[in-house]
Parts: structure tokens; sequence; C-alpha cells
């Protein structure tokens, strides 16, 4: 099922008590919940958004009774064929540039919803249909988004938006899955990179 939501202020807590004093910066809203600007990524500082952030899995077993939100096509199928199945994922369809469809048929219990994102861009669509993605999964409903355009940079909102004690899983080309626990420090880090690496389209 397709769910289009409109562009609107999602008035609901995700973050909680949690994030009393974070400093979201100039691109978020207070209480960093809400994407203020479309962004694009500046060229220069690619490679340092590319950077390994989190922990390499060696086994799924650590992700064991986690609430999981997986960012990109190969990590997304990799957890659901395991039998972890995400309570997020973000995936574009592709594999290395390459169109690869085959994550959606593992998704037939999951609400769809779908968002622009193009290649080196953070769009404010993307980050509600995010958002949007983790309060249906807090309902109790698995969600996915899917991306057009590149999902890459959507790790930024699935490290900054889901409650702490979440973890976030994407996939390093080269290296295999990575992991990111949910806290405030990860939190931070995610929102000064964002001030660092973007700037307003």
């Amino acid at each position: 099922m397709i769910v289009s939501s409109p562009r609107q202020q999602l008035a609901h807590p995700i973050l909680g008590t949690s994030s009393t004093n974070l400093m979201p910066g100039r691109f978020l809203s207070e209480d960093g919940i809400d994407m203020l600007f479309d962004l694009k990524l500046l060229e220069d500082k690619r490679g340092k958004v590319s950077e390994i952030k989190g922990s390499i899995i060696k086994s799924l077993d650590i992700l064991e009774n986690k609430r999981i939100i997986s960012v990109g096509d190969r990590v997304t199928r990799e957890l659901l064929g395991s039998g972890r199945r995400p309570e997020v994922a973000i995936i574009d369809l592709k594999e290395r540039r390459e169109m690869n469809c085959s994550t959606i048929f593992y998704l037939d219990d999951y609400l769809i919803l779908v968002a622009r994102n193009p290649a080196g861009t953070l769009m404010r669509e993307a980050w509600l249909k995010v958002r949007k993605a983790i309060e249906i999964s807090l309902s109790g409903k698995n969600a996915a988004v899917i991306v057009d355009g590149e999902e890459d940079l959507l790790g930024f909102p699935a490290i900054i938006l889901p409650p702490e004690g979440w973890v976030m899983v994407y996939g390093q080309p080269g290296v295999g899955m990575v992991s990111v626990n949910i806290d405030r420090k990860a939190r931070e880090e995610a929102m000064n990179l964002l001030q660092e690496a973007f700037l307003p389209i």
C-alpha cells in the first residue's frame, strides 16, 4: 500500500525528554525533529560524511531484541532474510547505482511511503517521510521509505529521529554492515556534521 503524507508539521515527541538541551543548529527546529530547509551536500565534505560511523557488525546476534532502522537495500535485505526485521527500512531500489528491485519483495507486510531525494541532497520531504515511518513503527506497524533518488544521506534522520535505544544499521562498501547505537552522543555528532557538511538549496 502506498501512502502519501502532506507536507506539514507533524507534532509528536519522537525524541522524548532525552532531547532536552540538544543544540540542533540552524537547519533544524528547536526540538530537532523537523528540518527547515532542503539541503545540498558540500562536495569537499563528501569524504567526511562517508567515513565509518559506528561499529562493524561481525555477528547479527548483537541486534537481538533491538529496534532497528536500516538504510540501504542490501543491508535491509540481509536483515530481512535473517529474520531480524527492521522496524523502519529506508531503500532506493538500487545497489551500487544499479537498479535492483528485489528488496521490495521482502516488504509485503510493511507500510510503504515514497519520498524524493536526489543524489547529493537531503530533502525536507524525505526527512518528514522518515519521521512518519518512525511514528508508524511506534504504533506497532513496520514501515519502509522508498526513495526516488538516493537514500545514502538519509542516515542523518535515521540517527537523529529515532528514540534512544534503537540501532541504525547501514552498509559500508567493502566493509559490510555497520551499526550506530542511537543515543544523545550519536545525535549530537550527526547534528554537528549536518551543520558542517550541508548548505540550504
